[in-house]
């Protein structure tokens, strides 16, 4: 096993390890493979386990905000939505090499102009093995402004595009970083709600004389946890005390933690311009003004990640006449705009055809 250890971990490996239920950092160097621990009580555990299931989540919300449209071959509208998602910025370019269309991330190969825009930009790799190294052969001029020209061929540049307005500097910093923190303080919530319940169970304890007793009083009641569930009434306390009540008796309100969690997941949504609760949601019945004014207009959000889409989509259409185009999911409106009597999305596949909208402009057959 050690002589067929990988030089280097790529997400797919640690995915795949992990599936297997195998511990990654044990097989990095070398090292002995050890087998991952499962202990449904442990807290830790179970943090780090709703912490997965709430990246997939948030990462679920992100790329299916838009569905894109004509897209060239080798692309679909969640590979663009990825790469913008990992890295917040992509590439799109035409390579002669072998005649496809990339969407990349990319770095700075040149100079800036006056507004300290990109004017020259290598393409990175997306999860390769050499993912910090450029690649000298996608390297492209960057096209700022919309060109004006009737002939639909391939040119040597390429249309940048970023998951929402920059601020002073010209890359974003990536949905899955913004998004970390709030993933983590969501993933708490569950836990610390369990602690209430088990904290608030009626559990006491029994006063030992020494670590022998106490090891015998552990024999009949492992843990907090496991009396609470059980139904095991004592737990060893070394102590001078006769009974020592672990907790008041008085159940705490675990909703109080949800109430939390679901704060912070409005607060998640908003940040992607999703319809959410708002901060703060009363118990009792909300009327429907209160509800609108609690929601707030997260409608901007979505709109400046349309804007830019969509600008990006005239300037590839502009250029390459490729007709691709972008639009928020009817998933997202709960609205049926293609008239097919659901409100849901239709494949968005690469050029696929079917009932996808398509632009009003030629395309040559060369394409």
């Amino acid at each position: 096993m050690a002589d067929k250890v990988p030089t280097l971990l790529t997400p797919d490996l640690i995915n795949l390890y992990e599936s297997a239920g195998f511990n990654p950092k044990a097989v990095y160097g070398g090292k002995s493979v050890d087998i991952i621990k499962e202990n449904n009580t442990d807290k830790c555990l179970l943090k780090s386990g709703i912490k997965r299931q709430l990246r997939i989540l948030d990462e679920q919300n992100a790329i299916n905000r838009y569905t894109w449209y004509n897209l060239p071959s080798g692309l679909d509208g969640q590979l663009l939505e990825r790469i913008l998602y990992y890295k917040g910025q992509g590439m799109f370019f035409y390579s002669n090499l072998d005649n496809n269309f990339y969407f990349l991330p990319y770095a700075l190969n040149g100079t800036i102009d006056i507004y300290g825009r990109y004017k020259r930009v290598s393409a990175l790799p997306f999860n390769g093995s050499n993912e910090d190294k450029p690649i000298e052969a996608f390297t492209r001029d960057v096209i700022i402004d919309i060109l004006n020209t009737d002939e639909n061929t391939p040119i040597n540049g390429c249309v940048l595009l970023t998951d929402y307005s920059k601020q002073i500097s010209q890359t974003n910093i990536s949905r899955q970083i913004l998004q970390e923190p709030i993933l983590d303080a969501m993933a708490e919530a569950f836990p610390f709600a369990r602690t209430s319940l088990i904290a608030n169970s009626g559990i006491k304890g029994m006063r030992v004389n020494d670590q022998d007793q106490q090891a015998e009083v552990k024999l009949a009641s492992r843990s907090i946890t496991k009396a609470a569930l059980t139904g095991d009434p004592w737990i060893p306390i070394v102590g001078n005390v006769e009974f020592q009540d672990l907790t008041n008796g008085s159940a705490l309100k675990s909703e109080e933690y949800l109430l939390y969690m679901q704060a912070m997941d409005n607060y998640r949504l908003s940040l992607y311009g999703l319809d959410n609760g708002g901060l703060f949601q009363k118990k009792s019945h909300m009327l429907e003004a209160e509800q609108k004014m609690n929601t707030g207009n997260a409608g901007l959000v979505m709109q400046d990640g349309l804007t830019i889409r969509q600008k990006f989509c005239d300037m590839v259409n502009a250029i390459w006449g490729l007709g691709i185009w972008c639009e928020v999911s009817e998933t997202v409106l709960n609205m049926d705009t293609d008239g097919d009597g659901q409100a849901i999305d239709n494949q968005d596949q690469s050029g696929i055809p079917g009932e996808q909208p398509q632009q009003n402009m030629e395309v040559s057959e060369d394409e």
